[in-house]
């Protein structure tokens, strides 16, 4: 997943620019910023936790786990404002099939499935099965924003619907599920349960974004 983020982000790190070589507007940079910064720490924090777990090193992965809920924090704070200032700058532009003020409900979601997984891992960070299980998928969850800018996967999952937005995701939630049941010779239920959740949610918000109560919400709430 960090190399997905690396070669999804490519653009932003290398000459900070979105996806195509459009510049970032000034006004949006100081979010963008903090938020793509605090994005990557993460993927790298999750990293070096799942290693240290993997070398039994227990004490200094639970210390570590503070600033992996500070980090979730500066995300999803962060993650609002960013969304929300971007659709008001164009609302009507196109984008995956559908307008930019749509769209946003996309990302909306995907923000507020962070933030209930990583509660859902610190909740129960002292059950291993779970926690594992919500950490990993609070991770998948925000990984479709590097897949979405991935031309290489274009021609496999398409450029519209909920396969093109989130295909690449569930197909690698769903290798990591059998992966993780084969070695626990059963199913992983707190992964499977999680993982249904998140394929639900972000599959309802596709089809929610494009009707006409979404535009009205939008309109009102966001003034996009």
């Amino acid at each position: 997943m960090l190399i997905v983020t690396a070669f999804g982000f490519q653009e932003f790190y290398l000459h900070g620019q979105e996806f195509g070589g459009t510049a970032i507007s000034p006004s949006m940079f100081p979010f963008v910023i903090v938020h793509g910064v605090a994005l990557t720490l993460w993927f790298v924090l999750f990293l070096t936790q799942s290693v240290l777990i993997a070398n039994r090193r227990r004490q200094i992965h639970m210390t570590l786990g503070w600033s992996a809920m500070a980090l979730a924090a500066i995300i999803v704070v962060s993650g609002f404002p960013v969304a929300i200032k971007s659709v008001q700058a164009d609302p009507l532009s196109p984008f995956w099939g559908m307008e930019y003020r749509q769209f946003l409900l996309i990302m909306l979601t995907e923000i507020g499935s962070f933030a209930l997984f990583v509660l859902a891992g610190v909740l129960n960070r002292k059950r291993p099965a779970r926690h594992r299980a919500m950490m990993l998928l609070a991770t998948m969850s925000i990984l479709a924003g590097a897949t979405l800018r991935m031309p290489i996967l274009f021609p496999i999952f398409g450029t519209t619907g909920w396969v093109g937005m989130f295909g690449p995701v569930f197909v690698l939630g769903a290798v990591l599920l059998a992966t993780r049941s084969v070695m626990l010779r059963t199913l992983d239920r707190w992964l499977a349960a999680g993982f249904a959740a998140m394929v639900a949610s972000y599959v309802l918000a596709v089809t929610l974004a494009t009707g006409e109560s979404w535009k009205s919400v939008a309109h009102w709430a966001f003034e996009v």
